[in-house]
């Protein structure tokens, strides 16, 4: 009699997919803010001014700084004042000035969410609309009420940049304010040259320290 035979057969499963990678941009801890600060020689590598010296660092908004009329533009004079008022943000931010007069602003706001980015962008863009083109505010300066006018606001991919200039003087302070994470970097240059390009540079530089 023939036995019985068992037949066996195999197969070849396909490998389990990998599990999905995350997405999640990394965040910045709030104790980080001030180390993403450019130093004094890249500061001022950056602006063409030599010997700066730090006149003013801030860990808050600069919610009063300066006497600007009318208030309102102040949001497009002065880093920090605007969005990083948002919630309850870590702040870093210094003001430094060379024997050339040039002058640099950097400030750094780390928020809880990235979500948060994006509401303090709109709201510094918002701010700085109350402020019109074209009409004269001033500044205090000593015993001086300094004539400056605004500039159209510019919004390139979500990267916020304005220039002020004095009035019939070729001073003047270009303003970026641009996000990255969980990050809003704010910065101003004022010189008697183009502000826009160095004050975009720093932007940059401090952006490329914040990982994503």
């Amino acid at each position: 009699a023939a036995s019985p035979t068992s037949s066996v057969t195999s197969s070849t499963s396909s490998p389990a997919a990998p599990p999905p990678t995350s997405t999640a941009p990394s965040l910045v801890p709030p104790a980080d803010a001030k180390g993403l600060l450019l130093g004094l020689p890249e500061l001022g590598e950056i602006i063409g001014d030599t010997d700066l010296k730090e006149s003013q660092s801030y860990a808050e908004p600069q919610l009063m700084a300066g006497k600007i009329d009318p208030y309102n533009c102040r949001y497009r004079a002065i880093a920090s004042s605007s969005g990083m008022s948002l919630g309850n943000p870590a702040i870093a931010g210094n003001v430094s000035r060379g024997v050339g007069g040039q002058s640099a602003t950097q400030a750094v706001a780390i928020f809880e969410k990235p979500e948060e980015v994006a509401e303090a962008l709109k709201t510094i863009k918002h701010q700085w609309g109350l402020c019109p083109n074209g009409d004269i505010f001033f500044i205090e300066v000593g015993s001086e009420n300094l004539r400056w006018v605004p500039y159209p606001i510019s919004d390139e991919g979500g990267r916020l940049g304005t220039t002020i200039k004095r009035d019939g003087l070729p001073r003047n302070c270009h303003h970026v304010a641009v996000g990255k994470a969980n990050a809003v970097v704010e910065t101003t240059v004022c010189g008697d040259g183009d502000g826009a390009p160095p004050a975009n540079v720093i932007a940059d530089r401090i952006l490329a320290k914040i990982p994503g």
